[in-house]
C-alpha cells in the first residue's frame, strides 16, 4: 500500500508540472516522409549510378533475374523491381502483359542503374495452343505492343522443344521487334531452336532451376556448349533461389550460392539466372542478399 501511495504522489506531481496531464497525452502527427537517395544527395546518387552503368558496360559475368511484377494485390517491396539489387544485370518481368503504373514509376531509376527490363513472354504455358497461330499471335503482338509502348529493353522467352514450327515463329517475330541496345534472351534447352535461331539469341539461360545435382548440371552445360554449340559466355545457369543443389560428395548447398561457383568451373560460363525470387524474399537469409550474394562471389572485384 505504501509504494501504491508513492506512486500516486509522483503522478500528481508529474502532472503538475505540465499545464495540464491531457497536453501531455494529446496525439500528434509526426513527419514520415521517405527521402529516397537520389532527393537526399543528388551528386552522389549520379555518381554512384555512373559508376553502376560503367559496371555493367564491363566485361564480367552476367547475374539476371526472374520477377513477378504487378500482382493484384502487392504484399512488399518483394513485388518491385526498385527492390531488386542495384548490381543486377537485367530483369525478365513474368507479369509484363500487365505493366502497372508503379512499373511505370521505377523504370527511370532502373534506367539509372543501367538494370535492363524484359518482357517475358511464357510461350511455353500455352501448352497445345502453341500450334494455335492467333493464339501464339496475340501473344506476341501483346508483348511487342508493351515493350514499344513503355519502353522496355527487349525479350526473354520460352517455347516447347517439340514445338519446332512454332518455335521458329517466335524467333522470327521477336528478332524482328528488337532494336538496337535491346536483348532477346531464350530460356530453356537450346535445342528447341535451330541452329540459326541459337545464333539469333543474345543469352541462352539453360533449364537448371529444377536440377539438383551438379553433376547433371555439369552434363546440362557440356551439352549446349558442346552439341548445341552456344558459346560458353552467353550461357547462363538458372538457379532456383530456394532450391537445394548437391555436390559430387551429396552434400546439400543453396542453389543460389552453389550455382555461381559453378559457373565459374565449368566454363567459365556467362552467369546466372535467379528463379523464383519473390517468395519469402524477406525470409531470415533474405533472397535480396543471396542475390547479392551471387553477384559477390562472379564478380568479387566490381
Amino acid at each position: 500500500m505504501k509504494n501504491f501511495r508513492i506512486l500516486s504522489l509522483f503522478a500528481v506531481l508529474l502532472c503538475a508540472g505540465f499545464s495540464s496531464c491531457s497536453d501531455w497525452t494529446e496525439t500528434e502527427s509526426v513527419g514520415t516522409t521517405v527521402r529516397q537517395p537520389w532527393e537526399q544527395d543528388p551528386a552522389l546518387w549520379e555518381e554512384y549510378t555512373a559508376a553502376l552503368r560503367a559496371y555493367k558496360q564491363s566485361e564480367h559475368f552476367i547475374v539476371c533475374a526472374r520477377l513477378f511484377n504487378s500482382p493484384d494485390v502487392a504484399f512488399s517491396e518483394q513485388d518491385f523491381m526498385r527492390c531488386l539489387p542495384d548490381s543486377l544485370d537485367f530483369v525478365m518481368l513474368e507479369n509484363a502483359a500487365n505493366f502497372s503504373d508503379f512499373d511505370r514509376e521505377d523504370m527511370p531509376v532502373m534506367r539509372q542503374k543501367g538494370t535492363r527490363v524484359l518482357y517475358r513472354v511464357d510461350c511455353a504455358a500455352l501448352g497445345a495452343d502453341l500450334a494455335d497461330e492467333a493464339k501464339l499471335g496475340a501473344l506476341l503482338d501483346r508483348a511487342v505492343a508493351v515493350v514499344h509502348t513503355e519502353g522496355l529493353d527487349g525479350f526473354s522467352f520460352t517455347t516447347d522443344p517439340l514445338a519446332s514450327a512454332a518455335s521458329a515463329a517466335i524467333v522470327a517475330k521477336l528478332t524482328g521487334a528488337v532494336s538496337e541496345g535491346q536483348l532477346l534472351v531464350f530460356e530453356g534447352n537450346p535445342l528447341s531452336l535451330t541452329a540459326d535461331d541459337r545464333a539469333r539469341v543474345d543469352y541462352v539461360v539453360l533449364n537448371t532451376e529444377r536440377t539438383q545435382h551438379v553433376q547433371e548440371v555439369r552434363l546440362m552445360a557440356l551439352n549446349a556448349t558442346g552439341f548445341a554449340g552456344i558459346e560458353p559466355g552467353r550461357l547462363l545457369l538458372a538457379a532456383d533461389i530456394k532450391g537445394p543443389l548437391y555436390n559430387e560428395d551429396r552434400v546439400e548447398f543453396s542453389a543460389a550460392d552453389e550455382m555461381p561457383r559453378r559457373v565459374i568451373e565449368f566454363g567459365p560460363l556467362g552467369g546466372v539466372s535467379m528463379v523464383n525470387i519473390g517468395p519469402d524474399y524477406y525470409n531470415s537469409d533474405m533472397n535480396f542478399r543471396m542475390i547479392r550474394r551471387a553477384i559477390q562471389t562472379l564478380n568479387p572485384a566490381k
